[in-house]
């Protein structure tokens, strides 16, 4: 019975040690003047864990093409799928969608929910669903006229509670958000800016947070447009009056 227990100590220590930074997921974010844009998703599986995956029959990127890449001193494998968008308004309805692939270490630990072959069983109490949402709120939003626009990028993250075999979802989940504003970002909170860009880097999903950042820009080309189109008006105007005189 003791070595009972202590195998399965050691297989829980194991799958802790598994799973710990074992997901990561980037969200590109792109914002066009014309409201329109564009998300591209990456999903990375730390690679030990991704060979575990595909031992086990159960590759999530079957048939795909992928890429490695590090973060954070790990080596990830990882498949980015990128989506254009007519409407600020669907690249909210796409990112309130998106969610922590938990099904993906569902599949892991398939092999683990068969009963043992012993007379000692142990009792699994029925995993509590979560709300595994990315977000739980996203605004992207443009304002202005004619002559001046600003632009507004504002998400509350959906905090991460849960654990999955004893191993807390802030231990398993990295995530990154980048951001790309139509003109040079003024305001942000959170995250780093360079010039038009913000990356967000969540290490702790437990915690949530909001995000923001925001741009404004003149419409410098039809200012210059209408100006032109004055002076072009009154130069005809000059002509004509010289005719007549």
């Amino acid at each position: 019975m003791k070595k009972k227990i202590l195998a399965l100590a050691l297989a829980a220590l194991s799958l802790c040690l598994m799973l710990t930074g074992c997901m990561q997921t980037d969200i590109g974010i792109k914002m066009n003047k014309n409201e329109t844009g564009s998300i591209a998703a990456t999903l990375g599986i730390e690679e030990e864990f991704y060979e575990q995956l595909k031992e086990s029959g159960s590759d999530p990127f079957d048939g795909k093409s992928t890429v490695t890449y590090e973060y954070d001193g790990e080596t990830y494998i990882g498949y980015t799928e990128t989506k254009d968008y007519k409407t600020y308004e669907d690249m909210e309805k796409a990112l309130l969608e998106m969610t922590y692939r938990t099904d993906i270490l569902d599949a892991a630990n398939a092999e683990d929910d068969e009963p043992a072959d012993d007379e000692y069983t142990l009792y699994v109490p029925e995993t509590e669903k979560t709300d595994n949402h990315i977000f739980s709120a996203v605004e992207i939003d443009k304002n202005g006229g004619i002559f001046y626009s600003s632009y507004t990028f504002h998400a509350t993250l959906n905090p991460q509670k849960g654990d999955y075999d004893g191993t807390p979802f802030s231990d398993i989940f990295k995530v990154t958000i980048s951001l790309e504003m139509p003109e040079k970002i003024t305001q942000s909170q959170g995250g780093a800016v360079d010039g038009n860009k913000i990356v967000f880097d969540i290490t702790d999903v437990s915690e949530g947070g909001e995000l923001a950042a925001f741009c404004e820009a003149n419409n410098t080309g039809l200012i210059i447009g209408i100006i032109a189109v004055f002076v072009v008006i009154a130069v005809v105007g000059v002509i004509i009056a010289k005719k007549k005189q």
